[in-house]
């Protein structure tokens, strides 16, 4: 099969993310699984039950079980959202579950949200430690800009100073100027 004549089969879902929900959101496939069946697309076998259609962002081609008809999965290949279409005749009626796939569709769905809640808690722990440099460089910034100060303060003392030398000098040569014309 040639790059662009492969089909990507699809046989797994979890929630769409946020950004991409809208009225249809329902379950897409889970990233880790579509990219094990992209490996085994050769050895599959598109069944009479299996919805064929192709991203409309990119034109690849995909499959999925007719239970993803209406589902929003994210392209395989441009990454994108793309509503599975669902086939003449049918309607999402049709698609309810047995007890049998919710009991695995809620498996994966928990399997889903404790890596979620573990990737947010080592997020969290990331701004943690991002706000504790935060606050370090901070601390240290206005130590830098006291410092500064001294600096400016002791560089207008020798400013100061030298105008003060400057004018003596010059009353000094003055001076000198003066006796010597005498």
């Amino acid at each position: 099969m040639e790059e662009e004549d492969k089909v990507t089969f699809i046989d797994d879902f979890e929630p769409v993310p946020p950004d991409v929900a809208n009225a249809h959101s329902m379950p897409q496939p889970m990233p880790a699984q579509e990219e094990a069946l992209d490996d085994d697309e050769e050895d599959a076998e598109i069944r009479d039950t299996d919805i064929v259609f192709d991203c409309p962002h990119c034109g690849k081609s995909l499959v999925i079980d007719y239970q993803g008809a209406g589902l929003i999965i994210t392209c395989t290949q441009c990454h994108k959202p793309v509503q599975v279409p669902i086939p003449e005749g049918m309607q999402i009626s049709d698609l309810d579950q047995g007890p049998e796939n919710l009991q695995a569709q809620l498996s994966t769905l928990r399997a889903a949200l404790e890596k979620s809640e573990r990737g947010q808690r080592e997020l969290e722990m990331k701004v943690a430690a991002m706000e504790e440099k935060r606050v370090a460089m901070e601390r240290a910034r206005a130590g830098q800009l006291h410092r500064l100060a001294e600096i400016r303060g002791a560089c207008e003392h020798i400013q100061r100073v030298l105008n003060e030398s400057s004018s003596i000098l010059n009353r000094i040569f003055d001076m000198i100027q003066a006796e010597i014309r005498q």
